[in-house]
């Protein structure tokens, strides 16, 4: 009877397990879905409201960090990271955007659950910045939402797919070494 109750936990061991890499995978689709977002308010911003991109940094980073009473942490964190970058980008720090981003944003993306090429794309958006061009930089802003877009899509595909994959992957290794062990 002990044998068989340690084989039953061990099978849901191994399909929670699966289950929690299914939850990283989507949880990374829902970060790319608020990058996505915020860059979206970020092009609205620029276009609409005539704000500098610095400005709009800080309106978006003030609004994503305060758009509930209790926003989760990615999104409070990227609010106060947008925060930050902006407001140092409208001082007079003698820094241009592009080195605040590159010094602000590696140390958001390592509290993510991006991978490599998802963070190498956030962290190439200055070169979509410095347009003197009001419509030139709008454009840019566009097209840097649109490759957000295409990743969060890729990403929740991926998840998807691979879903079903886990889950049946973790649970007959659970069986087959409960198997093993009686």
């Amino acid at each position: 009877m002990l044998k068989i109750c340690g084989a039953c936990i061990l099978v849901l061991g191994s399909f929670g397990f699966g289950w929690c890499i299914c939850r990283e995978m989507d949880r990374r689709s829902e970060l790319l879905g608020l990058l996505e977002r915020a860059f979206v308010m970020l092009e609205s911003e620029v276009g609409y409201s005539r704000a500098t991109l610095p400005e709009g940094l800080c309106r978006v980073g003030r609004r994503l960090g305060g758009e509930t009473a209790a926003p989760a942490k990615t999104e409070h964190s990227l609010g106060e990271c947008f925060c930050r970058i902006g407001g140092q980008a409208c001082g007079v720090s003698g820094h241009t955007l592009t080195q605040i981003w590159e010094r602000e944003i590696p140390a958001f993306l390592s509290e993510t659950c991006l991978k490599g090429r998802e963070k190498a794309l956030l962290l190439s958006f200055p070169e979509f910045t410095g347009f003197a061009d009001g419509k030139m930089q709008l454009r840019a802003l566009e097209q840097f939402g649109g490759l957000v877009e295409e990743a969060r899509k890729k990403a929740a595909g991926e998840a998807c797919e691979r879903r079903r994959v886990v889950l049946s992957v973790s649970t007959a290794c659970g069986i087959l070494t409960a198997i093993l062990m009686l």
